[in-house]
Protein backbone atom coordinates (compact mmCIF):
# COMPACT_ATOMS: atom_id res chain seq x y z
CA UNK A 1 0.00 0.00 0.00
CA UNK A 2 2.85 2.03 0.90
CA UNK A 3 4.44 1.88 -2.57
CA UNK A 4 1.32 2.59 -4.76
CA UNK A 5 0.34 6.16 -1.91
CA UNK A 6 3.96 6.80 -3.02
CA UNK A 7 3.06 6.14 -6.86
CA UNK A 8 0.40 8.61 -6.37
CA UNK A 9 1.92 11.09 -4.59
CA UNK A 10 4.82 10.92 -7.63
CA UNK A 11 2.29 11.39 -10.74
CA UNK A 12 0.54 14.25 -9.02
CA UNK A 13 4.26 15.60 -8.11
CA UNK A 14 5.73 14.85 -11.53
CA UNK A 15 7.58 17.91 -12.96
CA UNK A 16 5.52 20.26 -15.31
CA UNK A 17 6.97 21.25 -18.46
CA UNK A 18 9.25 24.24 -18.24
CA UNK A 19 6.74 26.58 -19.91
CA UNK A 20 3.51 25.49 -16.99
CA UNK A 21 6.18 27.40 -14.49
CA UNK A 22 5.49 31.19 -14.09
CA UNK A 23 7.02 34.17 -11.97
CA UNK A 24 5.33 36.78 -9.79
CA UNK A 25 7.90 39.67 -9.84
CA UNK A 26 5.73 41.38 -7.33
CA UNK A 27 5.12 38.52 -5.30
CA UNK A 28 8.88 36.89 -5.37
CA UNK A 29 7.59 33.95 -5.96
CA UNK A 30 7.32 30.85 -8.61
CA UNK A 31 3.51 29.14 -9.39
CA UNK A 32 1.73 27.07 -11.23
CA UNK A 33 -1.64 28.30 -13.09
CA UNK A 34 -5.09 26.36 -12.21
CA UNK A 35 -5.36 25.30 -15.93
CA UNK A 36 -1.80 23.17 -15.57
CA UNK A 37 -3.15 21.74 -11.97
CA UNK A 38 -6.62 21.21 -13.54
CA UNK A 39 -4.88 18.98 -16.35
CA UNK A 40 -2.51 17.13 -14.00
CA UNK A 41 -5.54 16.09 -12.15
CA UNK A 42 -7.66 15.19 -14.85
CA UNK A 43 -3.92 13.03 -16.20
CA UNK A 44 -3.67 11.02 -12.79
CA UNK A 45 -7.77 10.67 -11.62
CA UNK A 46 -9.75 10.97 -14.66
CA UNK A 47 -12.28 13.08 -15.95
CA UNK A 48 -15.41 13.21 -13.51
CA UNK A 49 -13.37 11.24 -10.70
CA UNK A 50 -12.12 14.40 -9.28
CA UNK A 51 -14.38 17.81 -8.35
CA UNK A 52 -14.10 20.92 -6.44
CA UNK A 53 -17.04 23.63 -5.53
CA UNK A 54 -16.68 27.39 -3.76
CA UNK A 55 -18.86 27.45 -0.34
CA UNK A 56 -20.62 30.27 -1.24
CA UNK A 57 -22.16 30.89 2.10
CA UNK A 58 -18.73 31.13 3.55
CA UNK A 59 -17.97 33.70 0.95
CA UNK A 60 -16.61 36.94 3.19
CA UNK A 61 -15.57 40.31 1.67
CA UNK A 62 -12.70 41.33 3.64
CA UNK A 63 -11.52 45.17 4.05
CA UNK A 64 -7.61 45.43 3.52
CA UNK A 65 -5.64 48.00 5.62
CA UNK A 66 -3.86 51.02 4.60
CA UNK A 67 -6.72 51.61 1.77
CA UNK A 68 -5.92 48.80 -0.49
CA UNK A 69 -8.88 47.11 -2.57
CA UNK A 70 -10.88 44.28 -0.57
CA UNK A 71 -10.05 40.73 -0.60
CA UNK A 72 -12.69 38.63 -1.20
CA UNK A 73 -12.13 34.43 0.83
CA UNK A 74 -14.13 32.00 0.21
CA UNK A 75 -13.74 28.26 1.60
CA UNK A 76 -13.64 25.36 -1.04
CA UNK A 77 -14.54 21.97 -1.36
CA UNK A 78 -12.14 19.47 -3.01
CA UNK A 79 -12.84 15.29 -3.19
CA UNK A 80 -11.45 13.20 -5.40
CA UNK A 81 -11.89 9.43 -5.90
CA UNK A 82 -8.96 6.87 -4.58
CA UNK A 83 -9.67 3.58 -6.46
CA UNK A 84 -7.38 1.63 -3.46
CA UNK A 85 -10.23 2.79 -1.19
CA UNK A 86 -12.56 2.80 -3.07
CA UNK A 87 -14.15 5.76 -2.08
CA UNK A 88 -14.36 9.38 -2.01
CA UNK A 89 -11.89 11.75 -0.05
CA UNK A 90 -12.70 15.63 0.43
CA UNK A 91 -10.56 18.44 1.57
CA UNK A 92 -11.70 22.05 2.21
CA UNK A 93 -9.33 25.00 2.24
CA UNK A 94 -9.52 28.81 1.91
CA UNK A 95 -9.00 30.57 -1.11
CA UNK A 96 -8.55 34.39 -1.47
CA UNK A 97 -8.48 37.13 -4.31
CA UNK A 98 -8.13 40.79 -3.61
CA UNK A 99 -10.49 42.84 -6.22
CA UNK A 100 -8.16 44.14 -8.40
CA UNK A 101 -8.87 47.53 -10.53
CA UNK A 102 -11.24 46.87 -13.40
CA UNK A 103 -12.67 43.72 -12.07
CA UNK A 104 -15.83 42.99 -10.10
CA UNK A 105 -16.61 40.68 -7.58
CA UNK A 106 -17.59 38.04 -9.36
CA UNK A 107 -14.60 37.69 -11.05
CA UNK A 108 -12.96 37.95 -7.87
CA UNK A 109 -14.71 35.07 -6.40
CA UNK A 110 -13.76 33.06 -9.13
CA UNK A 111 -10.36 33.68 -8.83
CA UNK A 112 -10.43 32.75 -5.06
CA UNK A 113 -12.29 29.60 -5.84
CA UNK A 114 -9.13 28.79 -8.63
CA UNK A 115 -7.06 29.44 -5.68
CA UNK A 116 -8.57 27.30 -3.07
CA UNK A 117 -8.85 24.70 -5.40
CA UNK A 118 -4.81 24.84 -5.88
CA UNK A 119 -4.30 24.55 -2.58
CA UNK A 120 -6.27 21.58 -1.62
CA UNK A 121 -4.39 20.03 -4.71
CA UNK A 122 -1.35 20.62 -3.12
CA UNK A 123 -2.07 18.74 0.15
CA UNK A 124 -2.22 15.89 -1.81
CA UNK A 125 1.15 16.48 -3.75
CA UNK A 126 0.14 18.46 -7.05
CA UNK A 127 3.48 21.15 -7.64
CA UNK A 128 4.77 19.85 -4.47
CA UNK A 129 8.12 20.71 -5.05
CA UNK A 130 7.26 24.14 -6.23
CA UNK A 131 5.48 24.83 -3.02
CA UNK A 132 8.64 23.14 -1.27
CA UNK A 133 11.22 25.78 -2.84
CA UNK A 134 12.23 23.65 -5.22
CA UNK A 135 11.76 25.88 -8.09
CA UNK A 136 13.44 29.28 -7.76
CA UNK A 137 13.49 32.39 -10.42
CA UNK A 138 16.95 33.63 -11.39
CA UNK A 139 17.36 37.35 -11.78
CA UNK A 140 20.75 37.28 -13.62
CA UNK A 141 19.39 34.52 -16.08
CA UNK A 142 15.80 36.06 -15.67
CA UNK A 143 14.71 32.24 -16.35
CA UNK A 144 12.82 29.67 -14.34
CA UNK A 145 15.44 27.14 -12.66
CA UNK A 146 14.18 23.49 -12.09
CA UNK A 147 16.11 20.65 -10.18
CA UNK A 148 18.73 18.83 -12.37
CA UNK A 149 16.28 15.12 -11.44
CA UNK A 150 13.92 16.89 -13.39
CA UNK A 151 16.36 17.02 -16.66
CA UNK A 152 16.14 13.08 -17.03
CA UNK A 153 12.18 13.30 -17.20
CA UNK A 154 12.26 15.83 -19.49
CA UNK A 155 14.55 14.05 -21.89
CA UNK A 156 12.11 10.75 -21.38
CA UNK A 157 9.09 13.32 -22.90
CA UNK A 158 11.07 14.84 -25.27
CA UNK A 159 10.84 18.20 -23.79
CA UNK A 160 13.47 20.47 -24.90
CA UNK A 161 15.87 21.09 -22.33
CA UNK A 162 16.03 24.41 -20.59
CA UNK A 163 18.87 26.95 -21.72
CA UNK A 164 20.72 27.82 -18.71
CA UNK A 165 24.54 28.82 -20.28
CA UNK A 166 26.28 31.73 -18.65
CA UNK A 167 28.52 31.83 -21.21
CA UNK A 168 28.44 35.89 -21.81
CA UNK A 169 27.70 36.33 -25.59
CA UNK A 170 30.96 37.44 -27.88
CA UNK A 171 31.19 41.12 -29.06
CA UNK A 172 29.59 41.47 -32.34
CA UNK A 173 32.12 42.76 -35.37
CA UNK A 174 28.75 42.80 -37.62
CA UNK A 175 27.40 46.51 -38.33
CA UNK A 176 24.07 45.27 -38.98
CA UNK A 177 24.32 42.71 -35.30
CA UNK A 178 25.40 46.09 -33.76
CA UNK A 179 22.43 47.37 -34.76
CA UNK A 180 20.15 45.43 -33.90
CA UNK A 181 21.53 45.01 -30.50
CA UNK A 182 20.76 48.99 -30.62
CA UNK A 183 17.35 48.48 -31.62
CA UNK A 184 16.71 45.38 -29.08
CA UNK A 185 18.04 47.47 -25.90
CA UNK A 186 15.94 50.41 -26.84
CA UNK A 187 12.77 48.35 -27.36
CA UNK A 188 13.50 46.58 -24.04
CA UNK A 189 13.93 49.83 -22.62
CA UNK A 190 10.45 51.42 -24.54
CA UNK A 191 9.21 47.82 -22.90
CA UNK A 192 10.39 48.61 -19.17
CA UNK A 193 9.32 52.55 -18.92
CA UNK A 194 5.74 51.06 -19.95
CA UNK A 195 5.97 48.70 -16.83
CA UNK A 196 7.16 51.12 -14.38
CA UNK A 197 3.88 53.25 -15.92
CA UNK A 198 1.40 50.59 -15.26
CA UNK A 199 2.85 49.91 -11.39
CA UNK A 200 2.73 53.71 -10.69
CA UNK A 201 -0.64 53.49 -11.54
CA UNK A 202 -1.53 50.03 -10.00
CA UNK A 203 0.15 51.42 -7.13
CA UNK A 204 -2.12 54.39 -6.65
CA UNK A 205 -5.14 52.79 -7.36
CA UNK A 206 -4.40 49.58 -5.27
CA UNK A 207 -2.21 51.07 -2.56
CA UNK A 208 0.07 48.36 -3.45
CA UNK A 209 1.33 45.83 -6.71
CA UNK A 210 -0.33 42.82 -5.06
CA UNK A 211 -1.86 40.73 -8.11
CA UNK A 212 -0.83 43.23 -10.73
CA UNK A 213 1.19 40.54 -12.52
CA UNK A 214 -1.51 38.08 -12.58
CA UNK A 215 -3.72 40.10 -14.04
CA UNK A 216 -1.46 42.08 -16.40
CA UNK A 217 -0.81 38.18 -17.98
CA UNK A 218 -5.13 37.57 -17.99
CA UNK A 219 -5.52 40.79 -20.06
CA UNK A 220 -2.38 39.97 -22.17
CA UNK A 221 -4.36 36.19 -22.90
CA UNK A 222 -6.86 38.32 -24.03
CA UNK A 223 -4.46 40.39 -26.81
CA UNK A 224 -4.84 43.58 -24.38
CA UNK A 225 -1.08 45.25 -25.33
CA UNK A 226 0.86 47.08 -22.39
CA UNK A 227 -0.28 50.78 -24.12
CA UNK A 228 -3.72 49.76 -23.74
CA UNK A 229 -3.30 48.42 -20.08
CA UNK A 230 -1.89 51.90 -19.44
CA UNK A 231 -4.70 53.62 -20.42
CA UNK A 232 -7.17 51.52 -18.80
CA UNK A 233 -5.69 51.70 -15.63
CA UNK A 234 -4.61 55.44 -16.46
CA UNK A 235 -8.62 56.14 -17.06
CA UNK A 236 -9.43 54.31 -13.90
CA UNK A 237 -7.16 56.23 -11.82
CA UNK A 238 -8.65 59.34 -13.36
CA UNK A 239 -12.48 58.14 -12.67
CA UNK A 240 -10.58 57.91 -8.91
CA UNK A 241 -9.53 60.84 -8.59
CA UNK A 242 -12.86 62.19 -9.90
CA UNK A 243 -14.66 60.70 -7.74
CA UNK A 244 -12.78 61.79 -4.68
CA UNK A 245 -12.43 65.46 -5.45
CA UNK A 246 -16.54 65.58 -6.39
Amino acid sequence: MANEVTSLFQRLNAPFHYTEYQYDSFGDRCYISGQAITERLNEVFGVGYWRYEGLYGTEKIIQEPNGKNPRVKIYVQFTFYNVELQQWITFIDAGSEQVKPGMNEGDATKSAITDGMKKCASRIGVASDLYKGMITWDKQQQAIIVPDQYQQYYRDKGWVAQKTDNTPPLPSTNNRSSKKSELTDKLKNKASNMQNQIKVAWQELAGSLDGLDEWCAKKRQERVTDQQIVNLLQKKLQEKQSGASA
